[in-house]
């Protein structure tokens, strides 16, 4: 049989070899990186490759080598350069945990909560390279967000991403969680979201390698508690006193720890505690909201 030499060809071989890879997610759209790994080496849009072009012998051998390191877990981000995240193109590399496309939905639920407040404010901690913070800022230009993360190579990307994308009501802060935050947000802000780290020191080696390997432990476990769930406590805890009333508080995570994340959250005191998710029940959000005030009587 004849070695593949156009796209088509090409992009039915790498889908192949992605499926049967053991070092990602099952859940991928392999097809879909296969294209997007296609678009990088064309510089073409996905939607637009030429499907009938043969492919020079360098052309060929740059887009298989690309599909090799991305079957052996390097996330396609990381490969490309860049992620779309929220209708943004945003500039990725090696440092932060990587963007991916199911932390959208605690954008939509964010800006959904967003929209009931004046003047909203919002926190997203943990921010990483900014994703989550960079959509809302543009998607509600309005609104006044803040980033927060302990490492400094994240928020360096969110900034660049913040400027090269002209999102100007965004701010990024270098700090532990809410202690990155200006005093004056305390007790105002309306909706704190986060994707905080929560996997069990443990069993960090039983994730796939494009996990276990290419993202920063410290995005991915406390490295401490039996559990791995002591930030996400924090998380929880430190909100109310950061939260204004009526302020909700999100948290994205896996399905197997949202019932403990809930029953945190009870205990906080946040109302109306819940997890939603998406039709394709990959993304989790575990949400509370803090009671309105009661008025001092007259």
């Amino acid at each position: 049989m004849a070695a593949p030499v156009t796209v088509e060809e090409l992009l039915a071989l790498g889908t192949r070899v992605l499926s049967d890879s053991t070092h990602i997610f099952e859940d991928h759209d392999n097809e879909l990186e296969a294209r997007m790994l296609m678009a990088s080496v064309l510089s073409t849009p996905e939607d637009g490759l030429p499907l009938a072009r043969r492919l020079t012998p360098r052309m060929r051998d740059r887009y298989l080598a690309l599909i090799a390191r991305r079957a052996a877990g390097e996330p396609t981000p990381l490969l490309t350069g860049h992620i779309e995240f929220y209708g943004l193109d945003l500039k990725v590399k090696a440092g932060p945990f990587v963007p991916r496309p199911s932390s959208e939905l605690m954008v939509d639920q964010a800006v959904k909560r967003l929209r009931r407040f004046q003047d909203p404010v919002m926190v997203d901690i943990c921010t990483g390279a900014g994703p989550i913070a960079l959509a809302v800022a543009d998607e509600l230009k309005g609104a006044d967000v803040w980033g927060s993360d302990i490492a400094a190579e994240g928020l360096r990307q969110a900034r660049s991403n913040a400027r090269r994308l002209n999102i100007t009501n965004v701010s990024f802060a270098r700090g532990d969680m809410y202690s990155a935050l200006p005093a004056r947000l305390r007790g105002g802000v309306d909706v704190v979201t986060g994707h905080v780290p929560y996997v069990p020191f443990g069993e960090l080696d039983d994730l796939p390698t494009e996990v276990r390997e290419h993202e920063p432990i410290s995005t991915l476990s406390d490295e401490s508690s039996p559990d791995g769930l002591d930030l996400m406590r924090r998380a929880v805890k430190e909100a109310p006193e950061w939260l204004g009333p009526g302020g909700w508080l999100m948290l994205e995570m896996s399905d197997d720890v949202a019932g403990e994340v809930e029953e945190m959250c009870l205990d906080a005191g946040f109302v109306e505690v819940g997890t939603i998710t998406d039709d394709d029940e990959l993304s989790v959000v575990v949400e509370g909201r803090i009671p309105k005030r009661q008025r001092p009587p007259r």
